[in-house]
């Protein structure tokens, strides 16, 4: 399909956009975003991702009104039936005066649209443990942020060891998520995964796996995913990826407990999209 986006209450075909240079969410990263799969033209979990948005907008006091969203939302996927891809929503403050405490004019909101890559989905990640600590004191930890340094280095510093995504842990030195999604760990047939007092955002795939499987939110300590039956990795994108190693130590994996949780995750993707995830080819 053609690049089409929607900026600031208009959708915009092919054409460079013009953003305030005064815009704090270009110049502080102030703002948030979310990511959300397009299957068959359907947002998926788009009621669960604008709850976290609306969230996070009043932890910064931002305004995120939802009807206006998500008739912004409407306007674009009407661009795209059939598609299947991946919906950014980026929230700012807007434009404002210098300062950090300044307030903005309006806010900035703008949506687009990219191609899914179908790659990603399953395979299984080669992690490494970050130098760079989780700070579970901080409102930005739990919070999709337009400040993603931290994620960028740690990144980064994987992609340089030839690791898929690194590890964080926090300050108190148990396990916090990775770069781009929350991590589990079975033993038997339980899940566990970190609070999100651990310094973790409340991924939408991890919200739902906790209510189907019934799984447990407590503290993770390092040595526990070594003795794990499995360890994995959920996010609305991904879906579910297994860990093969963490710092070149090979993990264990239940490949078949993973399949049962898989299934159930794309029925509930194939429940509102009429589509199941696994026989989508990239676009």
């Amino acid at each position: 399909m053609s690049a089409t986006v929607w900026f600031n209450g208009r959708l915009i075909k092919d054409a460079s956009l013009s953003i305030d240079p005064s815009d704090r969410g270009l110049l502080l990263g102030d703002g948030l975003f979310e990511t959300i799969a397009i299957f068959n033209g359907k947002a998926i979990w788009l009621d669960d991702h604008l709850q976290r948005l609306r969230a996070g907008a009043a932890t910064l006091g931002l305004t995120a009104d939802r009807t206006h969203i998500e008739t912004a939302a409407r306007d674009l996927l009407s661009e795209a039936r059939g598609y299947h891809g991946i919906m950014r929503i980026t929230l700012t403050r807007g434009p404002g005066l210098r300062g950090l405490a300044a307030e903005g004019s309006r806010p900035g909101l703008l949506l687009t649209l990219n191609p899914w890559a179908k790659e990603t989905l399953f395979v299984p990640a080669k992690l490494m443990t970050s130098s760079i600590r989780r700070n579970e004191t901080s409102p930005a930890s739990r919070l999709k942020t337009l400040s993603y340094i931290d994620n960028i280095l740690a990144a980064r510093e994987a992609s340089a060891k030839g690791c898929d995504d690194a590890l964080f842990l926090n300050f108190r030195g148990n396990v916090a998520s990775t770069t781009i999604a929350n991590l589990f760990v079975l033993r038997g047939d339980r899940i566990t995964t970190p609070p999100v007092s651990a310094g973790i955002l409340p991924g939408i795939a991890r919200k739902k796996l906790l209510a189907f499987a019934k799984g447990e939110e407590r503290e993770i300590a390092p040595a526990d995913l070594r003795g794990a039956d499995a360890v994995f990795l959920t996010n609305s994108l991904r879906l579910i990826r297994p860990v093969h190693s963490l710092d070149g130590t090979p993990l264990r994996r239940n490949d078949a407990a993973l399949a049962g949780l898989i299934e159930k995750l794309c029925g509930l993707i194939a429940e509102e999209s009429g589509i199941d995830p696994r026989v989508v080819d990239a676009l």
